[in-house]
């Protein structure tokens, strides 16, 4: 059984007749037949019912017809293939994520853009700690995380030593997130005191943000917060700022997307701290295709907040 049987016997069965398809095909009609006979043969039963108004299938040559379409229709992706070079084959995104809810669209955008016949994207959100150590295990090509500046300083050195580049997109205010349902949410600005008695969400403690527990926001200690809740999914964090009536602290860069899920944002008075984005990859690798057209987007989305 060839390849051009099938595609053959496919061309008999579209047409309804060998003689037309041997016409199509430019090929004799004995020839035509000959071919739909030797597969008969191969498969061990008639294919088609020769009649006056053309050709009609067997049960058998049902099934056949069906399983030819899928093997030419694969034999049609294994030559496009050969065309194209190795990211448009395959394109792999991996990258970890702390202190950012990432737009929406950024993903979708990505896969627009990469047009690869197979993408697989890793998306992890996590805690900055483990954000660089999965871009030095190479678990991740990208890492994103913001950090403040005292955090910042102790990152960049632990990121030297392990030859990791540290890329900083911006800075901007320390921000309090709450519902827009809280009643200091008509504020444009706060004092960190004035949520003494609501709950803080936090991600899981790593290294960086025990660096926080000896920080005070205007003579405000973090630790001071009455109750605190530890969360490492996003969108729970999210629907726990709107229905929990919980507090989180983070970023400008947050603002925008909180805003479709009625979660209002309030930079805090005299915080002292300053926030800063974080994009961290290894030095001596280059970046791949996937990597590059993702770092784009980051751009095109953060730069001007």
């Amino acid at each position: 059984m060839r390849k051009e049987q099938l595609f053959q016997f496919i061309e008999v069965v579209d047409c309804g007749s060998i003689n037309k398809a041997a016409e199509k095909l430019y090929i004799s009609q004995p020839n035509l037949s000959c071919s739909i006979h030797a597969l008969e043969e191969d498969m061990g039963k008639a294919l088609i019912i020769r009649n006056n108004r053309g050709v009609t299938l067997t049960p058998t040559g049902k099934m056949l017809y069906y399983y030819a379409r899928s093997i030419l229709n694969q034999f049609q992706v294994l030559e496009r293939l050969k065309e194209l070079d190795a990211e448009q084959i395959y394109s792999q995104l991996s990258i970890s994520v702390d202190s950012l809810f990432l737009k929406d669209d950024m993903i979708l955008n990505f896969y627009k853009r990469i047009s690869s016949a197979e993408t697989e994207i890793k998306f992890l959100e996590t805690t900055a700690e483990e954000v660089l150590q999965n871009v030095i295990d190479m678990k991740s090509e990208i890492g994103i995380t913001i950090l403040n500046n005292y955090q910042l300083s102790i990152f960049k050195k632990m990121a030297e030593v392990k030859d990791i580049e540290v890329q900083i997109l911006g800075s901007g205010p320390l921000y309090v997130h709450i519902s827009e349902n809280n009643p200091l949410a008509h504020k444009e600005i706060v004092n960190i005191k004035e949520f003494f008695e609501y709950p803080r969400i936090h991600l899981p403690y790593d290294f960086f943000s025990n660096l926080n527990l000896s920080l005070s926001i205007d003579g405000f200690a973090l630790s001071e917060f009455k109750r605190s809740i530890i969360m490492s999914n996003y969108h729970a964090i999210i629907n726990m700022i709107n229905h929990a009536d919980a507090l989180m602290l983070g970023n400008k860069w947050q603002v925008e997307e909180l805003k479709y899920s009625h979660i209002k944002s309030i930079e805090i008075e005299n915080s002292g701290i300053t926030m800063n984005f974080v994009i961290i990859k290894r030095k001596r690798d280059t970046i791949s295709n996937a990597g590059q057209v993702f770092l784009d987007i980051l751009h095109e989305n953060y730069d001007y907040i």
